[in-house]
C-alpha cells in the first residue's frame, strides 16, 4: 500500500531511490555489527526485503537512514539469536551499542560528505577540474599532468594545497553549522 498520494510506480521508484542513495551506508551498518562480509551481504539482502515490504509504513520526508537502521538491527539481532549455538557472538546489549555507535558515526560521515560538496563548490575552475581529474575521472595524477600540461610535480603540490584548504574548509563548514 502506498502513502497517501503516492502511486505504487512512485512509491516503487521512492524506495529504489533511497535504497540506492543510502545503501552503501546501510551495507556499512550491518557488517560494523556482524564483522562478517558474506553473513553482512546476507542480512543487508534480507533487509532491503524487509523494507521493501514496510515501505508503507515509512513516512516520507523523516530519515529512511534511521528508519533501515532500526529494521537491521532487528534483522542482526534474529540472526544472532539463531546464530548463538553454533559460535560466540556479540550479546544483545554489545550489539545495541555497536549499532548505536555506527549509527552516529554515518550520520557524521553523512554531514562531512555534505560539507565536503560545498567545499568543492568553492573551488576556483582549475582547481575543480584538476581535483576531478585526478579523483574521479582515472584517478592517474600522471594522466591529470599531461591533460593539464602540468608537470607532475606541480600537480602533486597543487593537490596538496587544495586538499589542505579543503580540509580547513570542511572543518570551519561543520563548526558553522554546529557539528
Amino acid at each position: 500500500m502506498a502513502p497517501p498520494n503516492m502511486s505504487q510506480a512512485e512509491d516503487n521508484d521512492a524506495f529504489l531511490e533511497l535504497l540506492a542513495q543510502h545503501g552503501s551506508q546501510l551495507f556499512a551498518y550491518i557488517y560494523a555489527l556482524v564483522q562478517n562480509l558474506h553473513d553482512a551481504d546476507d542480512l543487508f539482502q534480507k533487509t532491503s526485503v524487509v523494507l521493501w515490504k514496510k515501505f508503507d509504513g515509512f513516512e516520507p520526508g523523516s530519515d529512511f537512514m534511521a528508519w533501515a537502521c532500526r529494521t537491521a538491527k532487528f534483522e542482526v539481532c534474529n540472526y544472532v539469536r539463531t546464530r548463538r549455538r553454533d559460535r560466540c557472538l556479540f550479546s544483545d546489549a554489545l550489539l545495541e551499542q555497536l549499532a548505536v555507535s555506527q549509527r552516529d558515526r554515518s550520520g557524521h560521515l553523512r554531514q562531512r560528505r555534505t560539507a565536503l560538496e560545498k567545499c568543492l563548490d568553492k573551488l576556483s575552475e582549475k582547481d575543480r577540474r584538476m581535483v576531478d581529474l585526478c579523483y574521479f575521472g582515472e584517478g592517474n595524477i600522471k594522466q591529470a599532468a599531461a591533460q593539464l600540461e602540468r608537470p607532475v610535480g606541480s600537480v602533486y603540490d597543487s593537490l596538496s594545497r587544495v586538499r589542505r584548504a579543503l580540509r580547513e574548509c570542511v572543518q570551519q563548514t561543520l563548526a558553522a553549522e554546529g557539528h
